[in-house]
């Protein structure tokens, strides 16, 4: 009824809020250079980017919560892409991640 309705419009109206949130540029400028420093391309360089470059320094410390969260949000891609796993083959965060799984950091 109306209620769920409302519902869905509030969930998607967060959904929409994150969406534009995250892709905003990041006003920290520490954390721009950092990422530049790290290669992101300067055009890459929001805050979405922000939030998986601190997941995956996390990770790779040990965080085993965010490594779980990097690989569902990696699974998710997977999954909604046209080329299913194959998509996260080509993957740079996908081939950073399993070579420092190769390599014993994770």
């Amino acid at each position: 009824g109306r209620a769920s309705g409302a519902s869905r419009r509030r969930k998607r109206s967060l959904r929409e809020a994150a969406d534009l949130y995250l892709s905003l540029p990041v006003a920290d400028k520490r954390a721009w250079n950092k990422l530049a420093r790290d290669g992101v391309e300067p055009e890459d360089v929001d805050n979405q980017m922000a939030v998986i470059a601190g997941l995956t320094l996390k990770a790779a410390k040990g965080d085993a919560k965010a490594a779980k969260v990097l690989f569902d949000l990696l699974g998710e891609q997977g999954a909604a892409g046209a080329g299913g796993m194959q998509d996260m083959d080509d993957d740079p965060i996908t081939a950073s991640l399993k070579e420092e799984m190769g390599n014993g950091l994770l």
